[in-house]
This record gives structure tokens, C-alpha cells and sequence, in this order.
């Protein structure tokens, strides 16, 4: 909201007189955005607002004129490409290479896979990290503390109703890159939701809910970007 006002007096002053209203909000936006992707050292969809600016700017700060669905293609491209070499790890866990059978399964294979699980040392603290692929993921915690949640161009079902939450709460810590994270947890508890959430959609049965008493909570944190994440009460 700032940078739109900035950018729209900056338009009174001449400064950018070839510029529209609707111009400037969708500059101001993916400026915003591109700022909290490096912030955030999500580095993969950071060409693509890069690519919308250059179509915006190129006109009046005189920038070599390239064809704008050049622009978005290539920015698609490099996105899929920095997905690809910079997946986010968690350097406090073991890797382990899984890959996802019929039966519900784990089964370990060959690091070269796309489709990858993290784990931690003990049930308290999984970590499942998923790479252009689809995951489902069934936790068995005595007391959870943390999980820990990425998901890049794929699909990750995370199943918490055979987990004990930690008594003072556990907390899922979710990064969100061009997929799906879907959270299957009790009706029963209660959910705090602290995700940041850009060009993404958070979606909860809100009404299903029927926390009890002392029911135990979870507390949603991270960010999701050109994604979703789904809670659904079981």
C-alpha cells in the first residue's frame, strides 16, 4: 500500500506519465512481493514479478524492448529451474529418499528422485520436504513439538489424527511453492493460523470445528506463495 502511494504521487509529478492507475498497483504488488521472496530466501518465484516490472518499466525508464510473453515464459522457466537447484533444507535434520507406494508407505530409493522425505531424529519432530511430486504422510508422535513442511511443484497430504500434541501446543512450520500442502487434523483441536500468504489461498472447514475444552493446539506458521494449503477436520 506504500509503494502504490509513492508510485501514485511520483505520477503527479511527471515521473512516470505513461503509467496507469492499474499499472501502478500491479508494479507496487510485485515489488512487495519480490521483496518478501528475498526476504524470505525463496528465491524460485522471484522471476516472475521481476518479469512483470520489466513489462511495466520498459516502456517508460526506456529498457530494450522485449516481446511480454518472451518475458513470462522465460520467467516461468527460471522459476522451474531455481526450484529445482535451490530446494529449501532444513540443515538441523537427516535426509532420507523416499518414495510414496500404494500402501501408504515409505520406501527408500535413489537420491536422484524429485519426490524426497526429511525426517528428524525422532517422531516429536518430522520434517517431509516435497519436490514436483505427491506425498501423503501419516504422523505417529507421543508428544509433538514441530513439523516441518515444504512443498515445491507437488502435492503433500500431512495425516496428524494418530499424533499427541506437546501439552503447551506443537507448531507446523509450512513453506508453500507452486503446490499443495492439505492438513488433515481432529475437529477436536484448536488451530492458530500465522501464515503469510501471496498470491495463495488458505482454506479451512471452519465450521466442522468443535474444539474441546483444554483441547490440545496447533499453530500454523510460514508462507505460501502461488500455492495452497487446505485444513481439513477429520
Amino acid at each position: 500500500m506504500l509503494l502504490i502511494a509513492a508510485f501514485v504521487l511520483t505520477n503527479q509529478f511527471n515521473g512516470f506519465v505513461n503509467i496507469g492507475i492499474g499499472s501502478i498497483i500491479v508494479a507496487a504488488l510485485a515489488l512487495a512481493f519480490a521483496v518478501q521472496c528475498i526476504t524470505h530466501l525463496a528465491f524460485a518465484p522471484l522471476p516472475i514479478p521481476l518479469a512483470v516490472l520489466y513489462i511495466i518499466f520498459q516502456g517508460p525508464l526506456n529498457w530494450p524492448n522485449v516481446q511480454w510473453w518472451a518475458l513470462v515464459l522465460a520467467a516461468v522457466f527460471a522459476s522451474i529451474g531455481l526450484a529445482i537447484l535451490l530446494p529449501r533444507k532444513h540443515t538441523h535434520v537427516n535426509r532420507h529418499t523416499y518414495s510414496h507406494s500404494s500402501g501408504n508407505e515409505f520406501h527408500k530409493h535413489h537420491h536422484h528422485s524429485r519426490t524426497h522425505i526429511e525426517d528428524g531424529g525422532n517422531d516429536n519432530n518430522p520434517s517431509v520436504s516435497v519436490h514436483f511430486g505427491s506425498v501423503s504422510r501419516y504422523l505417529h508422535a507421543a508428544c509433538l513439538e514441530t513439523v516441518h513442511l515444504d512443498c515445491n511443484f507437488g502435492e503433500l497430504q500431512v495425516f496428524f489424527d494418530q499424533a499427541q500434541l506437546k501439552p503447551d501446543g506443537a507448531t507446523a512450520i509450512l513453506n508453500c511453492s507452486f503446490g499443495s500442502i492439505v492438513l488433515f487434523i481432529p475437529k477436536t483441536w484448536n488451530l492458530v493460523s500465522n501464515l503469510s500468504c501471496t498470491l495463495s489461498g488458505v482454506e479451512t472447514d471452519n465450521p466442522l470445528a468443535t474444539p474441546t475444552e483444554n483441547a490440545p493446539q496447533l499453530t500454523l506458521n510460514g508462507s505460501v506463495s502461488f500455492g495452497s494449503i487446505e485444513v481439513r477436520y477429520i
